[in-house]
């Protein structure tokens, strides 16, 4: 049986995004979460704290967003979906670029320079992954963030790969009822370890020799949205894709 990434209870805080998710950081960018009141700032906008599970020996840092902010993000990234269509396919996605046209042109675009209501979404990564390096026991290094967005209908998914990167991580707008596996070997295993989305979970992980693939999507009226991204090295980054400064 495959092994299964365990839900642990999370803390919980009450979120503001039913006031004002569009911008809850925009007065707090110069505080770095590191400190008690640019922590608290942050935490005020999870519905479920990060936290760092185990599975298979490798770290997941997991949390979720308020429902209505996925939502949101959801709607965003359907809207641009013609716009993002129209730009040019990623090297060597051309043939599967058909059933997956967002993410086929990864590198022509971030999916945070396409709508200030991603704002709220970059620091959120930023402090999952601040989490996962503190159960890695590593320190803050100067990396970018490259992120894109993955629409998948009825009948569709992504197969199984993996990103040179050492820092990897998804964020679900609408994918309940899908899961991902991620895995050592570039078949599936046994030992996979499998992630169940929920609507406006946030999960970073380890991105070296970390294969995954999606489930088929099931719905065939609502598509499936996922926002995707890789986090990096600062000398890898490259004028061929869009990499924003994250952690400096």
């Amino acid at each position: 049986m495959s092994a299964a990434l365990a839900r642990k209870p999370p803390g919980t805080l009450q979120s503001q995004f039913d006031t004002a998710w569009a911008y809850p950081w925009c007065g707090e960018l110069g505080e770095r979460p590191q400190t008690p009141r640019g922590r608290a700032v942050m935490n005020s906008n999870f519905a479920e704290l990060p936290r760092v599970d185990w599975c298979e020996g490798r770290p997941f840092a997991v949390a979720r967003l308020d429902s209505q902010y996925a939502k949101a993000l959801e709607d965003m990234a359907l809207a641009k979906e013609s716009s993002v269509k129209a730009l040019p396919i990623s090297q060597g996605w051309e043939p599967i670029a058909e059933q997956n046209p967002t993410t086929a042109r990864y590198a022509s675009y971030s999916a945070f320079l396409l709508s200030p209501v991603t704002l709220p979404l970059y620091f959120a990564i930023r402090e999952t992954y601040r989490h996962l390096l503190e159960a890695l026991g590593q320190q803050h290094a100067p990396r970018f963030i490259q992120c894109w967005y993955n629409v998948h209908r009825g009948g569709e998914s992504l197969i199984r790969h993996k990103h040179p990167y050492p820092f990897i991580g998804t964020f679900s707008a609408h994918s309940a009822g899908s899961y991902t596996r991620y895995g050592r070997t570039k078949e599936a295993s046994e030992l996979d370890a499998i992630v169940e989305h929920i609507d406006g979970q946030l999960m970073v992980t380890t991105g070296e020799d970390h294969y995954h693939e999606t489930s088929v999507w099931q719905d065939p009226d609502r598509p499936r949205v996922t926002f995707a991204f890789d986090i990096l090295n600062a000398e890898r980054w490259n004028s061929r894709q869009v990499f924003l400064p994250f952690d400096f």
